[in-house]
């Protein structure tokens, strides 16, 4: 039985902001969780550059103004595809608009949510298309909400591939990916990348054995390799039919590093498929 109950997806333009609606609708069709659509405008990033002379302030005034009426209108256009979309599906239609700091937004709204859905690339400032990692970083920061991260286009397959490394990152995001019921009636596969193998062995075992705790019958698929592990991983979803990778964000060094880990991070800008994330 699923316990996801209410779901948000932060609605953009870009291809993977697409498959975000339809991972999301899909994943509605499945459990019956409600979906909720956030759209918005973020002033700061459409804001003009600063330039010098005379007149220039009025012609920066205005080429705000305009680029402020692009977003707005990008931001109805969104409303109106959403709605139609969950109409064409018998789903109920519920939208949420901002105007400020997306981050503030997103942890608002979703503080009475289960789970985000957002495409890799989603965008705040019109028809602008920008990475969502860094945004990811924040919302990961200020929510302890889990997220799906979705690449431009959604791949075929429907098999749960769970990158565990035996970190407390990967046992939380193993728990919550279990107890949130996504991996009801999916093939899972469980993969452990380390130089060692008797490790790899380990932590395939570990993660088998929680699974089978709920329920849970799994495959595994320990790798002994000096590859690096966002490599093998997207291997590993490559050979088989994966639609969902499930991983903790975790890390060390820097800001993003220090939610994503260099392996969340290269998987997280170019994603082989949809990214379970959780930290």
């Amino acid at each position: 039985m699923s316990m996801l109950k209410r779901t948000l997806i932060l609605l953009g333009q870009t291809a993977s902001s697409v498959s975000a609606r339809r991972y999301a609708f899909q994943l509605a069709q499945r459990t019956g969780t409600e979906l909720a659509g956030l759209a918005g405008v973020d002033p700061s990033a459409i804001e003009a550059p600063i330039l010098g002379g005379i007149g220039i302030s009025a012609y920066q005034a205005k080429l705000e103004d305009e680029l402020k009426r692009q977003a707005e209108e990008a931001q109805q256009r969104l409303r109106e595809i959403f709605e139609r979309e969950c109409r064409d599906r018998g789903l109920p239609f519920a939208w949420l608009a901002f105007e400020g700091d997306p981050i503030d937004a997103f942890q608002l709204a979703s503080e009475t949510r289960d789970l985000v859905i957002a495409g890799h690339d989603t965008g705040y400032a019109g028809d602008l298309n920008e990475p969502l990692s860094e945004v990811l970083a924040k919302l990961l920061l200020r929510t302890p909400r889990p997220m799906i991260v979705c690449p431009d286009e959604l791949p075929e397959g429907e098999d749960v591939l769970i990158a565990y490394d035996g970190s407390i990152a990967a046992m939380r995001a193993l728990q919550m990916f279990v107890l949130l019921g996504l991996g009801a009636e999916r093939r899972i596969v469980v993969a452990a990348v380390d130089r060692s193998e008797e490790t790899a062995e380990r932590n395939c075992a570990a993660a088998a054995s929680y699974l089978r705790s709920h329920d849970y019958q799994s495959e595994s698929h320990p790798l002994s390799s000096d590859v690096e592990p966002s490599e093998a991983i997207r291997i590993a979803v490559a050979d088989r039919k994966v639609g969902t990778l499930v991983m903790g964000a975790y890390g060390r060094r820097g800001f993003r590093e220090a939610l994503f880990g260099s392996t969340t991070d290269e998987l997280v800008a170019n994603p082989p498929c949809s990214l379970f994330l959780y930290h």
